[in-house]
C-alpha cells in the first residue's frame, strides 16, 4: 500500500521535471560548444513556447477567479519583475556606454531572477493541476520544461560567455531547481487551503512576470544577437508547438 496519494507523486514527479531543466541546460551551455546565434534562436523558441504557457495561465486564472484577480495578478507580476530588473541594472552616475556594458552583463542573471519569478508561480500551477485531478497535467509539464530549458540554455550561456565560473552559473541554476522543484508539492497543498480568487492572483503573477521577461529579455535578445533570419519562424514554431501540447493533444 502506498503512503503517497498518486496524486501528489504525479506533483512531486511533475514538480522534478520542471524544475531539472535549470541544472540540465546549464551543463549543456558549460561544456557543449554553440554560437551567439543559436543562442539567439533558444530564446526565441522559449519565447514562442511561453506565450503559449501565458494563455493556459490566463484560462485558468479566469475561470478560478474573475478579472479582477487577472488584473491584480498580472499588475504584480509585472511590476516584480520590472523592479527587479532596474534593480539588477541600476547604474545611477554610469556613461551610457558604462550602462550599455551594466546592461550586458546583467543579462546572465536576469535569465536566473526571471526564471525563479515566472517559474515558481507556473509550477504552483503544475501542483493545483494535479490536486485537482485535470488532464493536461502532462503537457503543461512538457511546455513549461521545453521553455524552461531553451531559456537556461540561452540565459547559462550568456554567463559563460561573460567569464562567469563553471561553479557559479551550476549554483545559480541549481538555486532555480530547488526553489521551483518546491513550488509544485505546494500549490499541490494550496488546493483547499486558500480561496480560488487567491490561486488565480498566483496565476496571474506568472503570465505578468512572463510578458516582461518575454519581452524585455527573451525577444529583444534573440533579435539584439540575430545573426540570420530565422527568429520570426523559431518564435511561430514554440508557440505552435505549446498550443497543440496545451489544448491539442
Amino acid at each position: 500500500m502506498s503512503f503517497i496519494e498518486p496524486s501528489l507523486l504525479a506533483t512531486l514527479i511533475a514538480g522534478f521535471i520542471v524544475a531539472v531543466a535549470f541544472p540540465l541546460g546549464a551543463l549543456i551551455a558549460i561544456y557543449i560548444p554553440y554560437s551567439v546565434s543559436r543562442r539567439a534562436l533558444f530564446a526565441a523558441f522559449g519565447a514562442g513556447i511561453f506565450f503559449a504557457a501565458m494563455m493556459l495561465l490566463t484560462q485558468q486564472a479566469l475561470i478560478l477567479g474573475n478579472v479582477f484577480d487577472l488584473v491584480l495578478g498580472f499588475g504584480l507580476g509585472a511590476a516584480t519583475f520590472g523592479l527587479a530588473q532596474n534593480y539588477i541594472r541600476r547604474c545611477k552616475a554610469c556613461t551610457e556606454q558604462e550602462r550599455k556594458v551594466k546592461r550586458e552583463k546583467s543579462e546572465g542573471k536576469l535569465s536566473v531572477v526571471g526564471t525563479i519569478l515566472d517559474s515558481v508561480p507556473e509550477t504552483l500551477f503544475v501542483g493545483i493541476i494535479a490536486a485537482l485531478r485535470q488532464p493536461n497535467l502532462y503537457a503543461a509539464v512538457a511546455v513549461l520544461f521545453l521553455g524552461n530549458i531553451a531559456t537556461t540554455l540561452e540565459g547559462a550561456r550568456i554567463m559563460r560567455d561573460q567569464g562567469i565560473s563553471k561553479r557559479e552559473i551550476m549554483r545559480d541554476w541549481l538555486v532555480d531547481f530547488l526553489i521551483v522543484g518546491l513550488a509544485a508539492p505546494l500549490g499541490y497543498f494550496l488546493v483547499g487551503a486558500v480561496s480560488n480568487d487567491i490561486l488565480a492572483i498566483v496565476l496571474s503573477f506568472a503570465t505578468g512576470t512572463l510578458i516582461v521577461f518575454i519581452a524585455g529579455e527573451l525577444i529583444a535578445r534573440a533579435y539584439r544577437e540575430s545573426r540570420g533570419h530565422n527568429e520570426d519562424l523559431f518564435i511561430s514554431a514554440g508557440f505552435l508547438i505549446g498550443v497543440i501540447l496545451l489544448f491539442v493533444l
